[in-house]
């Protein structure tokens, strides 16, 4: 099989960390590769594949009701919850690069399986085919032939080169996955104000403010390893 692994953190980047609040009740690592420890997220609070991790003891689950679980939580809508022993998809489904506790949370990388994500992709992308290619029913057909938003387009692609992934080629799985772009959409279908790329070789990913219409970036605005606070830039 085919292995990524994740680059070393070194002292430079971890000293490039920005610091963690003295209120935080756990501190984990950030997600995919970077290096920096985050504060993980609490029971009842929203997680995602962009979001910290949620604390131990608890995994990110979409809701129960959610159609495509898959976008819920690329969407960042999931809930912290307990673990459950029943076939329940969760975050930690798609990924276990997971990192529990306080201590010592940047030593510890657990093995990743991304192509828990091409399943995934691949059954949204099945679910959504089938659903388009239903006969009429008597449904509203106003809400059957509704639009897809620009940023939903978007992601459907992502998922339809997800679920077209193979490991024929001299990348590992994760390299795959990481080269692509995933668009952060909101719950109405449209750009997130903030954008922004994986943690790859031990750093955060880059961060910028966009037009919630067309996804374009906002001029003048800046592109850094952080949160550009872009609400400060949006005109309502």
């Amino acid at each position: 099989d085919l292995v990524f692994r994740c680059p070393g953190c070194t002292a430079e980047r971890l000293a490039a960390c920005p610091k963690i609040t003295p209120l935080c009740p756990e501190i984990v690592r950030e997600l995919g590769c970077g290096c920096c420890p985050v504060c993980a997220r609490q029971q009842g609070e929203l997680c995602g594949v962009y979001t910290p991790r949620c604390s131990s003891g608890l995994r990110c689950y979409p809701s129960a009701e959610a159609d495509f679980p898959l976008q819920e939580l690329l969407h960042g809508l999931g809930r912290c919850g307990q673990k459950v022993d029943v076939d329940i998809p969760s975050l930690d489904d798609l990924s276990t690069n997971e990192v529990h506790g306080t201590e010592n949370p940047l030593t510890k990388r657990p093995p990743i399986n991304a192509w828990m994500w091409q399943e995934s992709a691949i059954k949204q992308h099945d679910n959504e085919r089938r659903t388009k290619m239903k006969p009429n029913q008597l449904e509203d057909p106003q809400i059957q032939t509704e639009p897809q938003t620009a940023c939903q387009q978007e992601l459907n692609k992502v998922l339809e080169e997800i679920s077209r992934m193979t490991s024929e080629d001299n990348r590992g799985p994760l390299e795959n996955l990481y080269r692509l772009k995933f668009p952060n959409c909101d719950k109405d279908g449209f750009y997130s104000l903030k954008q922004c790329n994986m943690s790859t070789h031990g750093q955060r990913g880059e961060c910028w403010c966009v037009n919630p219409f067309t996804g374009v970036q906002i001029p003048e605005t800046p592109k850094i390893r952080g949160d550009p606070n872009c609400h400060q830039f949006h005109e309502e």
